[in-house]
């Protein structure tokens, strides 16, 4: 059961994160970008602190490697916002992100 309600949570955040992220756009074109790095920055805070402990716990990956990771994901990201400019539909938009993680695993 606690599987499959990690399961509903996050299908449940990524579509009101969807919604919202539309909802923005049209309000104000520009901001996709800003959405992005906020909520880049978010994350990572969260990851330092409960994933990272505060920077007491050892990384397994190479720190490196792993800002390259994170640099290109970022671009991908920006990149996809620059879609915003051409009117496209939402729908079409989360496919052209969503490919942008699978080319992340892929390419690296």
């Amino acid at each position: 059961m606690n599987a499959a309600l990690s399961i509903i949570f996050v299908f449940i955040g990524c579509c009101s994160n969807v919604i919202f992220l539309e909802l923005l756009v049209k309000a104000e074109p520009a901001c996709g970008t800003l959405i992005t790095f906020s909520q880049f920055v978010f994350i990572a805070a969260m990851g330092f602190i409960f994933t990272m402990q505060f920077g007491r716990k050892k990384n397994n990956i190479p720190l490196r490697e792993y800002l390259m990771l994170v640099l290109f994901f970022f671009i991908v990201n920006v990149s996809n916002n620059i879609a915003f400019a051409f009117k496209i539909s939402m729908p079409l938009h989360m496919i052209f992100r969503s490919v942008s993680s699978t080319l992340s695993w892929l390419f690296y």
